[in-house]
């Protein structure tokens, strides 16, 4: 023993001692460096959250049945200056966001759009506005438009710095502070020759390291690229300046979706082709690694058109159709085509009869040859081997009158193909604070803004988003899954149920009044506390 001791206290065995500290201390701080990011709830620092999938786990209650008309589970709200309908970020007490250029009285139609926007920073705690900024772009946007605006995109933060961004034109870097740090500006593209495309913006920009992932459009006739379509840019996101360019382009439709592939590659699945002519061909999807901007792999299709989240797993990359009744199954590794999923053959169906007042179940039911279902537009998300979308109902019109089933959720189960559909009720009146649902009814709901002015431009904004308009994204928090309707009716599902039924749907919530409320809002997760928002008001929800 004091042998031992002896040599423990000599000069070199000490000098052998620290050079073995400095080594292990080196080891942990690389180890930590290696180990994967873990999804974390107590920020949401984009539109898709921490990890880029609109998905997160914690630990903490998840508030997921609430009401700002009865107050049930309400922290807090507060009035917005102006319409808007991009995504909430949060990093700790900050809330950052965007909404248009406020309108003080109703102009002429011609009038309600606008290019310019307001950042804000607001503090949780007090729901004051630590400062706003305004953010000029080059193409005007409508108000109150049922499809996108210039607020669409949400901010995006890493704690220190926020990128806004305009969909009209413009990212602005700022510190926490609110002072600008750059500044990019694009020309998005409205027109090539004499085709015109509407305002319909849904890219959701993505942080990825030291890269920030934007939409843009190319607007040189260098031949390097194809004069006005739209591309990926990876911007550096200290200075701004373009690291690459992806190769293959993307349609403004199309919401890309972030993930990993089977070999560790981060990437993002694009698409092309959607309604009113957009240019980039061929139609399918591109796999674009995100360490230089290059294409992995390309799908090809006749059918469907790119106006989905392009979502996609490891192994599994999904191309959704509006009108064929199926649903694309591609390899994520080669992109080929693996199969079509039928959403139309040997289906569950869960209907609702309002004699009765309960649900009946069809078993290996067939829609009749001229019906077809029509997924809604972002509604796709895939929870573990299982994918959900929203169902556009049935409405004379817009190519739409044998849409099946009405006001339907469905989940479609990727290893053995089940296809289950759900009804649900469109809204709910509440008398003595109880809830009666409504069922099969179309109903509207009103654009006005804060100070009740209807500066809408577009009649279509005041449907009940169960029709033709671009809802909000879902999100996933556990096993909750929630959806978000035109008109301010939150859904929330089991996704860990056995069945697709009744017992899957946990809870329908509402944002205001009925026939008064109105958002395109993705909701976002942070610290035990869900935030949302409507054309009048932020909302925070919890326990």
């Amino acid at each position: 023993m004091n042998n031992l001791m002896t040599l423990l206290a000599s000069p070199l065995t000490y000098i052998v001692r620290m050079t073995f500290a400095v080594l292990l201390v080196s080891l942990l701080t690389n180890c930590q460096q290696l180990v994967p990011t873990v999804e974390r709830s107590e920020n949401w620092p984009q539109s898709a959250g921490p990890n880029g999938s609109w998905k997160v786990t914690t630990d903490q209650p998840i508030p997921h049945e609430f009401s700002v008309r009865t107050g049930q589970n309400i922290i807090w709200t507060m009035d917005l200056l102006e319409v808007g309908q991009g995504g909430i970020t949060i990093w700790g007490d900050h809330i950052f966001l965007t909404v248009m250029k406020p309108l003080y009285e109703v102009p002429e139609k011609k009038e309600r759009q606008t290019h310019t926007i307001l950042a804000l920073c607001i503090d949780a705690k007090s729901q004051e506005i630590l400062w706003q900024r305004e953010i000029v772009g080059t193409t005007k946007s409508p108000y109150f438009y049922g499809f996108s605006d210039s607020t669409t995109p949400a901010p995006v933060t890493d704690g220190e710095k926020v990128w806004f961004f305009n969909a009209s034109g413009k990212i602005v870097c700022y510190d926490f502070a609110g002072n600008p740090l750059w500044e990019r500006a694009w020309k998005p593209v409205d027109h090539i020759g004499k085709t015109h495309y509407p305002f319909n913006k849904q890219f959701e920009p993505i942080l990825h390291g030291d890269l920030l992932i934007n939409m843009e459009s190319y607007m040189s006739e260098d031949g390097t690229r194809e004069y006005g379509w739209n591309y990926l840019y990876g911007l550096d996101k200290i200075t701004g300046e373009v690291r690459w360019i992806s190769e293959d382009g993307v349609t403004h439709y199309c919401t890309p979706v972030f993930n990993t592939t089977a070999d560790g590659v981060p990437a993002m699945l694009i698409g092309r082709g959607a309604h009113h002519k957009v240019p980039e061909a061929p139609m399918g999807y591109s796999l674009v690694d995100l360490r230089n901007g290059t294409t992995l792999w390309r799908y090809e299709t006749d059918e469907g058109m790119a106006m989905y989240n392009a979502t996609w797993t490891p192994k599994k990359a999904l191309w959704f159709t509006e009108r064929e009744n199926v649903i694309h199954q591609v390899d994520a590794q080669t992109g080929e085509l693996i199969d079509k999923i039928s959403l139309v053959d040997q289906v569950t169906v869960h209907t609702y009869d309002t004699t009765t007042q309960q649900y009946t179940r069809l078993e290996n039911h067939h829609f009749s040859d001229t019906s077809f279902v029509f997924p809604a537009w972002y509604s796709n998300i895939i929870v573990d081997d299982k994918c959900y979308f929203m169902c556009f109902k049935p409405t004379r019109g817009y190519r739409m009158a044998n849409a099946v089933p009405e006001y339907s959720f469905a989940r479609v189960d990727l290893k053995t193909q089940k296809v289950e559909y759900l009804e649900v009720p469109v809204q709910y009146d509440l008398v003595n604070d109880e809830k009666q649902y409504l069922w099969k009814q179309d109903l509207k709901t009103e654009t006005k803004n804060i100070r009740e002015l209807d500066v809408a431009f577009d009649k279509r904004s005041q449907r009940d988003g169960w029709v033709w308009n671009f809802n909000g994204n879902p999100i996933v928090i556990n096993n909750k899954l929630f959806y978000t309707t035109m008109s301010g009716m939150v859904y929330c599902f089991d996704t860990s149920a056995d069945a697709f039924d009744e017992n899957a749907l946990l809870s329908v919530s509402d944002l205001g009044p009925k026939g008064k409320t109105w958002t395109l809002n993705a909701p976002s997760y942070a610290d035990g506390k869900l935030y949302h928002r409507t054309s009048k008001q932020l909302i925070c929800v919890g326990k």
